[in-house]
């Protein structure tokens, strides 16, 4: 029995002694806590997506008590998360616009065809790095998923005819996406905004044609119906600097290749995944069109009849004028 109890006290000693070295530990190399981070991760998402730039929510908190990063770095809690931030930072957040991620391409496997067949590594950067890619645009969607998979929130999926598609109510506006695109093709827009230009082939109309059946040839239609519509070389694209006018529908019913995506007509899985909806904006297109050619001419012959009223000489004239 007493052989039996000898290891018993041993262990019990050793683990007593390693108890009281780990108490102590603990106190000589504690280190104090901002109470503020404790309160900051209770109200931060939690989701550590990466979008602040630091290491999860954690790295965020420690970052924001140090004053090293903002309040309103987190994408995923939005403007009211910057307002609960800087209510405990006790410092003032100008109001932040809710971004989200856009793939600027409407260009799948159908209206943007592929010069070869890719039977790679199953990722963009794979192939990519093949004679830049398969695509026979070469500023277009690649369509296998690295901005799918490296969506933290499932926003991302890719359509049956392989083009990446955001999905609105779920996109956080984290950036990891456009982090993740090896064509650098993804941006991030206003929420809000519902015209957008789905094209980043910067190439001239001739060069574009030849690629995608929908790709922008930079023919300045749209930016003729509203300055928000800026044309940059021979890309059209939505200047983020002009803000409060809203894009009229004629925009994205001037443009001739259907590369301007506007979501009072379609939503943008429809736009991008049914033909029938296609084929009926270009019906809706070509109405436009005719009314605008009939409104243009309209205006031209009232035009006329005023300036040929204003050089008519009166009746006073043509008599040689009183006697």
């Amino acid at each position: 029995m007493t052989m039996v109890l000898i290891p018993v006290l041993i262990l019990s000693g050793i683990g007593f002694a390693m108890a009281s070295l780990l108490a102590v530990g603990r106190r000589v190399f504690a280190v104090d806590v901002d109470e503020r981070q404790e309160l900051l991760m209770d109200i931060l998402p939690g989701a550590n997506c990466g979008g602040c730039g630091y290491p999860g929510c954690s790295g965020y908190a420690a970052a924001l008590v140090t004053g090293a990063a903002k309040p309103t770095a987190c994408p995923p809690g939005g403007a009211d998360l910057a307002q609960d931030i800087g209510k405990i930072m006790g410092v003032e957040v100008e109001d932040v616009p809710d971004m989200i991620a856009l793939v600027a391409c409407a260009g799948d496997a159908v209206h943007a065809p592929e010069r070869a067949r890719y039977l790679g590594i199953q990722t963009c950067a794979g192939a990519q790095a093949v004679a830049g890619g398969v695509k026979k645009c070469t500023h277009g969607c690649l369509g296998l998923g690295d901005c799918a998979d490296a969506c933290p929130f499932d926003a991302i999926v890719i359509t049956q005819n392989r083009l990446a598609m955001v999905l609105p109510n779920r996109c956080t506006g984290c950036t990891q996406c456009v982090v993740a695109c090896p064509r650098h093709m993804i941006k991030m827009v206003p929420r809000g905004d519902s015209v957008h230009v789905l094209c980043h082939n910067p190439e001239k109309a001739k060069k574009v044609k030849a690629v995608c059946d929908v790709g922008c040839t930079g023919c300045k239609l749209c930016a003729k119906q509203s300055k928000r519509l800026k044309v940059t070389g021979a890309l059209a694209a939505v200047d983020p600097e002009s803000q409060g006018e809203d894009i009229p529908q004629d925009v994205a019913l001037a443009c001739p290749q259907g590369s301007i995506f506007d979501s009072r007509f379609h939503s943008l899985s429809a736009w991008l995944t049914e033909p029938s909806a296609r084929e009926a904006f270009a019906q809706q297109s070509e109405a436009w069109k005719v009314a605008e050619k009939e409104r243009k001419l309209a205006a031209k012959k009232a035009k006329a009849a005023k300036n040929a009223k204003k050089t008519t000489p009166d009746e006073s004239a043509e008599k040689g004028g009183p006697a």
